[in-house]
């Protein structure tokens, strides 16, 4: 039985891009027909399912991307290169990585006291910390040599310190590993500078991930206590053998532990978006029929990477406190958990201005955590902004108002008080709800610095909500907006206040997925919506009805098409209706698109 429903069966594989040398520092391929819900349900063991719970209930936590591309601080011969893919983007040798990054890095002002202090005061239950990056090098006392311990002569095992100092403080610890990229090692995917290939010959990758990636990972799960979760990446090379003998391992050695979806192949128990992923709508996709399944995203605190430099990771990111609390609110609000990355320094230590930014999240959880913590999503699969629930309860985050008004439409449950969750008083908020619509006035001086939370006390545990199908206009027009879409994969990303696509396009498995009612059935000619791009072919499909489309068009400039032939509705009734990019494009190409619309043929 797999956890998730795949809608449509796309027949392309992935197809594999070269990665530019950009801002972009990270790799996004993906292996196999799914990228989740391989994983048969009987996994979900009493061991997982607790932890799964203790995930969804805790929401929040901090990602750590630290190891020895911190020494470089982003520099390679005197330019600005690349943070954690520095030795990618630089193209350094392993030999001159390993004298001037691995050999000299020697955390001496490290102290897990001050991060577990850093990550608690900031609202965050959980950490998950990089135990080996891309580069190859081990951030704990491995028996591989490339190690921090045995390498570098750093005496001190950091995971180990981290690990003890967790365990006493009831903070729960994850370790990031990289499976398949490692730059370090011959067989180990990615170093074509130094390899001659980026993806290797089969029986070399074989003998690198059996002889460091899968004894790292049962040092890993056998020398550090309880480990919460492995989060892999970059499954490049993975195959079902190999993602199914990660699973046993960390089963055998941490029966509680989760693992992602990175694993590769569709593995794994949750799963994760790309970098910064967003969705425009309630994903409970992953959810089983008595466990709540929580995707994932994460985003970085630092500038231009996520691991520290010396000009994105000093950067005073107060003007962005609220909109990281804001994140927060959409991915809870959406149905996902939340990893906020830090990159410390080569010393060990966190930049204040890190601190600051994740610790003003924490003082807005110690006034709002109740919106957040164990908190369902939005009763409204489409909420117009950030939405909570708890039963009897719906949570409103507000960043900016007009006029001291709220609106709300969807709504269909009675609602019978509504106050803000930060005046000690409770004072009730005048409203008016006139059937699906809510309006509240919020007196100016209730607002909060940051993100205002309205709480509505409803009359069911569980609100009641309009019916969310998209309808046929009078007119016999249909509109497919992203905003009113469903992602088939975490592996695209959403703009909020462009309402478009970022980053569709990469992979025939990015599916955007409507629900329709058709009124008036016949054949409608479609008008697409975007920034063009004349590489990038996608199918819309309908029922057995499919019709190839193109972007063609000015690359950055929004404009509307029509697009050649029609698609046919053959009778009344409630479409799905699905876009699948065919001809892909690269992650750097910067591609938007809004939406399509039907127009009945005349």
């Amino acid at each position: 039985m797999s956890v998730l429903i795949i809608l449509f069966l796309v027949q392309m594989s992935c197809k594999n891009k070269k990665i530019e040398n950009n801002a972009i520092d990270y790799i996004t391929e993906t292996s196999g027909k799914v990228d989740f819900g391989k994983t048969d349900v009987s996994a979900y063991t009493p061991e997982i399912r607790a932890n799964m719970k203790k995930l969804y209930e805790d929401k929040f936590g901090m990602f750590v991307h630290w190891g020895p591309y911190a020494q470089l601080e982003g520099i390679w011969d005197g330019e600005e290169v690349a943070a954690e893919w520095i030795m990618n983007r630089a193209k350094i040798s392993v030999k001159d990585y390993e004298r001037e990054a691995a050999g000299k890095f020697k955390p001496m002002k490290f102290n897990a006291s001050d991060w577990v202090d850093i990550a608690e005061n900031a609202g965050m239950k959980f950490i998950v910390i990089t135990a080996k990056h891309h580069d190859g090098f081990a951030m704990y006392d491995s028996k591989h040599p490339y190690n921090l311990v045995d390498f570098a002569g750093f005496k001190r095992d950091v995971l180990k310190e981290l690990s003890e100092e967790c365990a006493a403080r009831d903070m729960k610890l994850g370790f990031y590993y990289s499976q398949s990229q490692d730059w370090h090692e011959k067989g180990g995917a990615g170093n074509s500078w130094d390899f001659g290939s980026r993806f290797k010959p089969q029986d070399e990758f074989n003998t690198y991930f059996n002889e460091k990636a899968v004894m790292q990972v049962e040092e890993l799960t056998s020398n550090y206590g309880d480990i919460f979760m492995i989060w892999f990446d970059t499954p490049l090379q993975m195959d079902d053998e190999k993602c199914q003998l990660m699973m046993d391992m960390v089963k055998k050695n941490q029966p509680g532990a989760l693992v992602n979806s990175r694993l590769g192949q569709g593995y794994g128990h949750f799963e994760v978006s790309i970098d910064n992923g967003k969705t425009p709508s309630v994903s409970k996709a992953t959810w089983l029929s008595d466990l709540k399944v929580p995707w994932q995203t994460h985003e970085s605190i630092t500038e231009r990477g996520w691991g520290y430099t010396s000009y994105g990771g000093e950067n005073d990111r107060s003007a962005a406190y609220s909109d990281f609390i804001y994140s927060l609110c959409r991915i809870v609000g959406n149905g996902g958990v939340y990893l906020l990355n830090v990159a410390p320094r080569p010393d060990g230590t966190i930049p204040q201005s890190q601190v600051n930014s994740i610790a003003a999240i924490g003082d807005w959880l110690k006034v709002n955590g109740e919106t957040i913590y164990g908190a369902d999503p939005s009763p409204l699969k489409f909420p117009p902004y950030a939405i909570t629930s708890k039963p009897g309860k719906v949570y409103l985050y507000i960043k900016d108002m007009d006029d001291n008004q709220l609106e709300l439409t969807g709504l269909l449950s009675k609602v019978n008080n509504a106050y803000c969750l930060a005046d000690p008083s409770k004072q009730s908020l005048v409203f008016n709800q006139d059937g699906a619509v809510l309006n509240i006035t919020v007196p100016e001086e209730l607002w909060q610095p940051r993100v205002t939370v309205v709480v509505l006390e409803i009359e069911d545990d569980e609100a009641k909500v309009i019916d969310e199908t998209l309808q046929q206009k009078q007119n016999g027009t249909i509109n497919l907006p992203v905003a009113k879409s469903e992602f088939a994969i975490r592996r695209i990303s959403y703009d909020y206040e462009e309402k478009v696509t970022y980053r569709w396009g990469e992979s025939t498995k990015q599916g955007l997925i409507w629900t329709v009612n058709v009124t008036k059935p016949g054949d409608f000619n479609v008008v697409s919506e975007d920034t063009g791009n004349n590489g990038f072919t996608y199918n819309l499909i309908v029922a057995n009805d499919t019709l190839e489309l193109n972007a063609k068009g000015e690359k950055g400039r929004m404009l509307k098409k029509k697009q050649a032939g029609n698609i046919n509705f053959s009778k009344k009734g409630i479409y799905k209706i699905a876009a699948y990019p065919k001809e892909t494009i690269g992650m750097s190409s910067r591609y938007k698109f809004k939406g399509i619309e039907l127009v009945p043929v005349e």
